[in-house]
């Protein structure tokens, strides 16, 4: 693949990490849980036993929750020596892991599983024995049933769990059922402990839901076609809810803004397509390919545009037919009409949006099915602001091959805009829900009416979960919703912990979800790009609250993978955040390959560089931000966003322009309440983040992106140092008269070399890393260009093989007291390096794939 050809380094399975390479110095206590339950203190921090603390933890997902005793031994070993205090116990419900704590072969999803609740309990009594403490999560992968108790409609859906989960946020009988699985689970004592699980102080944090809200699932599209009894059941709460905001038809009428004027002239030029296309643009873009032309013999005598796509296009806009140069007014009734048919069946859309980049759709967006008969369409929508030059545009027109025709197009001021039924359709409950994918159909005031139903429903909910674990079942440890992304900042206020996730170059499967062979990611490095997943989390963090990311990685096979925890480790340090984890410890372990996309444990850039990320954070090693850039959002702002937002994408600080490109520099905060900033906090638009060079306040990071295509991140604190990216061919200085210079590194010159000092006293001691990165023996790496690669489902075998940097290291020390070592997979000492004398006071390193060894260990006496 380059230059050099790697070397095998497989991780090796279980515990025994020998000298530099056993971080279980990191572990504050044993066991896990003697000093008492994990607080929350009056500054918004972890507190335990009156003292600041830190989490640096893994996921443990599905059937690895439960393995045998002998692996619980081993996992434990493996998870404490590399530094982990905590570990985030997922998918323990997954319909589909074998073993799963859910006895799911009873025919209902309500009763545990004894076997799989016993290696569990074994699994926890380890770590907790070894100092590691536990996130429980609570609803991941549930599959609900109607022998639960539930309609039996319920079954229709159940592999859909996603949008299952999404309803227990309003139906109460599932949402007992999920009472009972978290009473289950915490009331249940375990024999290795002798404590419940509620009352073991090192169960430090309970999740209710992981990723998952109303306002989510209304926004993915859950909503709209969920059996029946559910929708009656949502129907009535919504109607009583409306009946209590506006008490008459009339009243919600004049809320949501219907209103009729007679239809004006007619605005677009050639309408009826009598001069062929003139003033119509038809475009194609990607690989689509369309024929245009005009025939006769429309409706109503109009001429005709004929379509005819040859090649389908991958995206929504690749085939549009519009005509641009429309000058509509704010608050202006406008209607679409025309006549439309096709060679088959298919969804096709019509707009009115903005002439220009960025192209931004302007208050009306409808989709409509046509057949092989003509039909007229007719549209009715408020103008929501003033526009010079709009456009009407058709389009999903290239999504598949044949022929579209459409003709008789109208455009006009005025028509009638109605959103309820005739007749007292509030006093009667007949208001409807409104759908997702019927939501351009509706007023801004009548979606705002329906964003905020959801989200009192919602906030009802998580309010009643918390409630439940803390009252009645006497849970005294963490308790955190889910993530900001899938619900809201305020939606979150209440609980203990804002939480959140992020994955850089994440799988993407452009067939069907988590298709096994039909996926790629982005080979991309996030050091150097400008939307980077520590931008968007920054974003994400309350003012006063604890702040954990409980998911983050950057998904196999992307080369750039050892980039990833030591860049999100030093930006949760900077912005002094509580508790991140790194996803995911594979169950598939044992195997000495790389397994999956989120393998940490069996992924030699991983899981190595996993520990230089862990002393960093937990430590303290760098600083957190002098300086505070603070937003503040209303909870008003926060609803009237969700129009502007997707499923995975909620409000957040952005709404109130918190940039999170600043999150290098100073530590990003939104506020909910007007008075809460401090009043030396800058406001966002005081703080700006160049372009090119970022220095954080504390002159311990610098993120260089001067040079396109080769960016560059280094950490230079006394404990903790680090140079990561497009290092090749530089000369760095690591602070404190330690440097780098990087000699030759693969993949254009891409490496990560990370010191991390173990002790100080009486000798100098210290680990290196040194990596760019790592692959499976006979992997079938291919490029499918755009900057995607995939390996299909053939992720190669045994052993993994490992590509270094050649570097040398510059150490402010006589070379007569430095003694350095390469070291072997289990960290012992193989081979003895002779550092190179620089002059009386410093030494040369030589770190080299000739070594074949990821990390060496420094000793100066």
């Amino acid at each position: 693949m380059w230059a050099q050809e790697g070397f095998p380094w497989v991780v090796p399975f279980g515990g025994g990490a020998q000298g530099a390479t056993d971080f279980r110095f990191l572990i504050d206590h044993t066991p896990a849980g003697a000093r008492g339950h994990i607080t929350v203190d009056a500054e918004g921090r972890f507190n335990l036993a009156g003292r600041r603390i830190r989490f640096w933890g893994i996921n443990i997902s599905a059937s690895a929750c439960f393995p045998s005793r002998e692996d619980a031994v081993q996992i434990a070993e493996q998870i404490a020596h590399a530094g982990f205090n905590i570990v985030r116990f997922h998918h323990m419900d997954a319909f589909w892991s074998n073993p799963t704590v859910i006895n799911y072969s009873q025919g209902n999803s309500r009763r545990l599983n004894p076997d799989a609740l016993a290696r569990f309990d074994y699994l926890f009594a380890q770590l907790r024995q070894r100092g590691v403490y536990a996130n429980i999560n609570l609803l991941v992968t549930r599959q609900f049933r109607a022998a639960d108790g539930l309609p039996a409609e319920t079954d229709q859906i159940m592999w859909e769990v996603k949008k299952q989960h999404a309803l227990g946020f309003f139906y109460r009988p599932m949402l007992e059922l999920q009472k009972e699985y978290a009473r289950q689970i915490l009331t249940h004592r375990n024999p290795h402990t002798g404590l419940t699980y509620a009352e073991d102080p090192a169960v430090a944090m309970v999740e209710i839901h992981n990723e998952n809200g109303l306002l989510h699932g209304w926004l993915s599209g859950f909503l709209d076609d969920a059996p029946a009894p559910y929708m009656e059941e949502l129907q009535r709460q919504w109607n009583e809810w409306l009946q209590r905001k506006f008490r008459t038809t009339e009243a919600l009428r004049k809320a949501w803004d219907e209103r009729s004027a007679p239809l004006g002239e007619p605005m677009l030029n050639n309408p009826r397509f009598a001069q062929g296309l003139k003033g119509w643009s038809v475009e194609q873009h990607g690989n689509a390919r369309v024929e245009s032309a005009t025939l006769s013999g429309g409706p109503n005598g109009s001429g005709v545009a004929r379509l005819r796509i040859i090649q389908s296009g991958a995206e929504a806009w690749h085939v549009q037919l519009n005509q641009s140069g429309l000058r509509l007014e704010a608050n202006r009734i406008y209607t679409v009409r025309f006549h439309a048919r096709a060679s088959e069946k298919r969804t096709l859309a019509v707009s009115i949006g903005q002439a220009y980049a960025p192209w931004q759709i302007l208050g009306f967006n409808r989709e409509f099915e046509v057949d092989t008969e003509w039909r007229e369409y007719r549209f009715s929508f408020v103008m929501p602001v003033d526009e010079r030059n709009a456009r009407l545009n058709f389009y999903r027109l290239g999504e598949q091959t044949g022929e579209v025709l459409i003709a008789d197009v109208l455009l006009a001021s005025g028509g009638e805009v109605r959103y309820l039924p005739d007749g007292d359709a509030l006093g009667e409950r007949r208001v409807p829900m409104l759908r997702y994918r019927e939501r351009d159909r509706f007023s801004p005031q009548a979606l705002r009416t329906w964003h905020e139903f959801l989200w009192e429903t919602e906030r009802a909910y998580w309010q009643e979960m918390a409630r439940y674990l803390k009252r009645e079942l006497n849970y005294r440890g963490i308790v955190i919703g889910t993530i900001i992304g899938c619900t809201t900042p305020h939606l979150m206020e209440a609980m203990d912990a804002i939480d959140g996730h992020a994955y850089w170059s994440h799988p993407e499967f452009p067939g069907v979800p988590w298709d096994g062979n039909n996926w790629f990611v982005r080979n991309l490095p996030m050091v150097n790009s400008d939307e980077a997943t520590v931008h968007r989390l920054a974003t994400q963090r309350v003012l006063g609250k604890p702040f954990t990311v409980t998911e983050y990685d950057h998904a196999a096979p992307n080369q750039y993978a050892a980039e990833g925890a030591l860049m999100f480790a030093a930006h949760g340090a900077l912005q002094d955040w509580d508790a991140l984890f790194l996803f995911n410890y594979s169950r598939n372990y044992g195997q000495g390959r790389i397994t999956e996309h989120f393998d940490q444990n069996q992924h030699p850039a991983k899981w190595t560089l996993a520990r230089a990320a862990a002393a960093l954070f937990l430590r303290a090693d760098v600083r957190p931000a002098q300086r505070l850039v603070c937003a503040v959002l209303s909870r008003e702002q926060e609803i009237d966003a969700i129009r502007q937002v997707w499923a995975w994408y909620l409000p957040d600080g952005r709404v109130a322009n918190l940039d999170g490109r600043v999150a290098t520099m100073h530590r990003v905060a939104t506020a909910l309440a007007p008075k809460q900033p401090p009043r030396n906090a800058l406001r966002p638009q005081e703080a700006s983040a160049p372009d090119a060079r970022r220095v954080s306040d504390t002159g311990e990071l610098t993120w260089n992106r001067a040079q396109a295509g080769r960016g560059y991140f280094t950490i230079t604190t006394p404990m903790s140092k680090a140079a990561i990216g497009f290092i090749e061919r530089r000369k760095l200085d690591l602070g404190h008269q330690f440097t780098l210079e990087v000699k030759d590194a693969p993949l254009n010159g891409f490496a990560v070399i990370a010191l991390t000092v173990l002790q100080e006293k009486p000798a100098w001691r210290a680990l290196v890393i040194a990596i760019s990165t790592a692959e499976n023996t006979g992997w079938n790496l291919r490029d499918l260009g755009e900057g995607r690669i995939t390996l299909g489902n053939q992720w190669g075998s045994t052993p993994t093989r490992v590509y270094t940097p050649t570097a040398l290291l510059g150490l402010p020390y006589s070379a007569t007291r430095v003694k350095a070592w390469a070291l072997d997979e289990r960290g012992a000492r193989a081979r003895e390096i002779q550092p190179t004398p620089q002059g009386k006071d410093r030494a040369l390193l030589e770190l080299s794939p000739r070594l074949r060894t990821v990390w060496y260990e420094i000793v100066v006496s």
